[in-house]
């Protein structure tokens, strides 16, 4: 979309015509990002799927993970950015001058992680989740592990147990799943290592000397931006021609 594309109908307000919106590449960059993250949120194959498409967006543009390659999506073209998804929402943001931090295969984050290993840290923790059963609220606990993780048996804080499933959506019971239970009742949760070392301090590891690494296309940003520069203000004007 042209930078010069007219914005009056999105964005003039409702008593003026418009549809008082943002800008048309604001609604497409918030769409494409809340689609990725929708991808991303269980451990199933829609989940596997993205992660070969995030895999792929960084082999073939050289990017070491999703800093580097918003980076290098800053000098891609709208078609070269739109073969790919993770790609052309990184494009988005340039364009609309954001920075996005997500690091969506982290080993580390909740949503990364296996069924059978969150559920496994959930019982060795003893973290509490706040669940509703038989129309109260109530604390409770995971206690056991069935099949591989994808179902757990949850024990509240007055000795009642049931089964709840891992992630996903329970249709048949009407209990959230743990992954939901979890998010509501700790919605800053978002690292087994938190469950696990309660007490870390994160950032440290990479302001350490030497801990951090950079990917080509940051490294080499401010130098393409630079070229980039050149080309704009030597590019002839319609009226020189």
């Amino acid at each position: 979309m042209s930078p010069n594309t007219s914005t009056a109908l999105f964005t003039f307000p409702k008593d003026r015509g418009g549809l008082q919106m943002k800008m048309p590449r604001d609604i497409i960059c918030s769409a494409a990002w809340g689609h990725l993250t929708r991808c991303c949120q269980f451990d199933d194959g829609t989940r596997q799927l993205a992660e070969i498409t995030y895999k792929d967006a960084l082999q073939k543009h050289g990017c070491l993970d999703m800093e580097d390659l918003q980076f290098e999506a800053e000098f891609l073209t709208w078609d070269q950015a739109s073969q790919n998804s993770f790609a052309f929402a990184c494009h988005l943001k340039s364009t609309i001058g954001i920075w996005v931090s997500w690091d969506p295969f982290n080993p580390d984050w909740i949503a990364s992680a296996a069924n059978a290993d969150l559920a496994q840290v959930m019982m060795d923790t003893q973290h509490l989740i706040h669940i509703q059963l038989k129309n109260k609220q109530k604390w409770a606990k995971v206690v056991e592990i069935r099949d591989e993780g994808k179902l757990v048996r949850i024990r509240t804080e007055h000795g009642e147990t049931f089964m709840m499933k891992t992630e996903g959506q329970d249709t048949t019971t009407g209990y959230l799943t743990l992954r939901e239970a979890i998010q509501r009742t700790s919605p800053t949760l978002v690292r087994l290592s938190q469950l696990t070392e309660p007490n870390r301090i994160y950032g440290t590891e990479e302001r350490n000397p030497g801990k951090r690494k950079v990917g080509w296309a940051q490294a080499i940003y401010p130098l393409r931006a630079r070229l980039q520069e050149f080309k704009t203000i030597n590019v002839p004007s319609c009226e020189a021609r």
